[in-house]
């Protein structure tokens, strides 16, 4: 809806409006969901002589679509997807917990927001959770690394039936992810492990990274949905000034008071303040 109203095609949808497979797919589900997200303030409906119940995004809603592209488009947040997938479509397999890269490929799991992961994204997601001792990956001939086979080990196994994420899982159990800067070749390279060299002292991309963290963890944050606005509204700012093509660092400090300060609000929520802590470590 959000990006059908950015092509000028209207903001005012019926059932009919949405794609065909769609309907045909959920076509009993596509109503409980429009009047779930009614319930939840995230679309309005308007009656309208002779077309019945339409929908309108409301203000929430329009802020949940943008932080939803958002994580669609994230490099991190589509890494921190491919792990969670992999985790858990090799822990529903039927004999053993393994999965095969090119079978994930063509699961539900591999969905980013309706847009496929790409092999590379798999790949570098199957590496993170073998280097972190979650998953042990045998690798088919050179021709056909399609092959691949991942297998969790018995901490992926304790991964997966905590029904955490494997990044909340990480969390509890001492592996906090610090994110750095390596530019090789002209090109920025963004993970854990990568470092920069700054004359300034300041790394930006670190900014960069908890901004796109606090997006991804805002919406289990247990606050009003008003609160929850501005948290995102604070880490999107942060995110704008740390991501320029020449970060201030007076301007990205401001920006990361103003997240600190949203979640130091929500201290008593476990979530936020995990967040807290990390952005706290930041600017220590």
């Amino acid at each position: 809806m959000y990006e059908r109203s950015a092509r000028g095609q209207g903001d005012l949808v019926g059932p009919e409006d949405f794609p065909e497979e769609w309907r045909r797919r959920a076509r009993f589900r596509l109503r409980a969901d429009l009047n779930d997200l009614v319930r939840k303030g995230q679309l309005e409906r308007h009656f309208v002589f002779r077309r019945g119940n339409l929908y309108r995004l409301s203000g929430g809603g329009v802020l949940e679509a943008q932080r939803l592209l958002h994580l669609r488009r994230d490099p991190e947040g589509r890494q921190q997807h491919a792990r969670d997938g992999l985790v858990s479509a090799a822990s529903r397999a039927a004999y053993s917990p393994t999965i095969g890269l090119e079978a994930f490929l063509g699961m539900p799991q591999s969905q980013v927001y309706g847009e496929s992961l790409t092999l590379d994204e798999v790949r570098v997601a199957a590496a993170f959770l073998v280097e972190r001792g979650l998953a042990t990956l045998h690798e088919g001939d050179a021709p056909h690394s399609l092959k691949a086979l991942l297998t969790l080990t018995g901490v992926g196994i304790q991964c997966a039936e905590s029904s955490l994420s494997v990044k909340d899982f990480l969390m509890q159990n001492g592996h906090l992810p610090t994110y750095y800067t390596n530019v090789q070749g002209g090109n920025a390279q963004i993970g854990p492990g990568n470092t920069q060299n700054n004359h300034f002292g300041f790394d930006a991309s670190q900014f960069a990274a908890f901004a796109r963290q606090v997006l991804a963890d805002a919406p289990r944050v247990d606050i009003a949905d008003e609160l929850r606005s501005q948290l995102i509204r604070d880490a999107s700012r942060l995110q704008e000034e740390s991501t320029g093509p020449a970060p201030e660092p007076g301007r990205v400090r401001r920006a990361m008071d103003g997240v600190l300060e949203s979640l130091v609000r929500h201290s008593t929520d476990g979530v936020a303040q995990l967040l807290h802590e990390t952005g706290r470590g930041l600017i220590s």
